[in-house]
């Protein structure tokens, strides 16, 4: 079999939450360009691909649920949501820099270093929440009301910068808005999903709710998105589900 010469691009929509990662554990598994990437000191061995996920119906629900696939490897999601919400971030910002992380991500959105000592820090996902009850109160939806984490200066040749890259929330009318995240790179197998349900927890919290929207779509884009070497043996394992696996019980 003759290596594929770049990582393929693949769409999936789906309205199962589950079965959108099963589906594109499977692809990877099958389609995935061999790559390796990180750096010459820990360079990573996966399979890649560039992917577009279109998420609607059920699924919406299932993520505020905070529902996981029950072969999902990460199972501790409530602790996870904790670190997007400003309780955490207050203790968080107290310690010492040995032992914070290399970055995290609700401090990127609600303590973006602007690197301007009269200006500082800007809130994004106060910003975000005072543009959505604009594009409410006008009925007119924007593309420009956005939040970033990428910070040039300590980014760009960094070893660990932030894999979520930028959201996006666009008002449909109705009190309907639709979610778009862009990410550069993204564990497909150990961290997708947990992603989603955090990011998505924090913004209903923080965003939408508040100017009493809901969301009816997620768009996730992933420049890179991957299954290690290391995790191939569990990935081969995941199932599609026919159905929820709470509503199961």
């Amino acid at each position: 079999m003759k290596l594929k010469k770049f990582p393929p691009t693949i769409l999936i929509e789906e309205d199962n939450f589950h079965n959108a990662w099963a589906r594109m554990v499977r692809y990877i598994l099958r389609n995935g360009r061999k790559i390796i990437f990180g750096d010459a000191l820990e360079p990573k061995y996966a399979r890649d691909t560039c992917a577009l996920i279109s998420l609607t119906g059920d699924a919406i629900r299932q993520i505020e649920d905070r529902e996981l696939h029950p072969q999902f490897p990460f199972q501790h999601i409530d602790q996870y949501c904790d670190e997007y919400t400003r309780k955490y971030l207050s203790k968080y910002i107290e310690k010492p820099e040995k032992e914070r992380f290399s970055y995290l991500y609700f401090q990127r959105l609600a303590m973006y270093e602007t690197g301007r000592e009269i200006v500082g820090q800007i809130d994004q996902i106060q910003l975000l929440c005072q543009q959505l009850n604009i594009q409410k109160m006008t009925g007119i939806s924007s593309n420009r009301d956005q939040a970033i984490t990428w910070q040039v200066l300590g980014d760009i040749g960094s070893r660990s910068p932030p894999c979520l890259q930028r959201i996006v929330i666009r008002y449909l009318g109705n009190d309907n808005v639709d979610v778009h995240l862009t990410w550069r790179s993204r564990d497909l197998y150990t961290a997708w999903q947990a992603n989603i349900i955090a990011v998505i927890d924090m913004l209903n919290r923080e965003v939408i709710h508040p100017n009493g929207c809901y969301i009816i779509k997620i768009i996730d884009y992933n420049d890179s998105l991957h299954i290690y070497d290391s995790d191939r043996s569990g990935a081969e394992t995941v199932k599609l589900l026919p159905a929820s696996p709470q509503k199961q019980k």
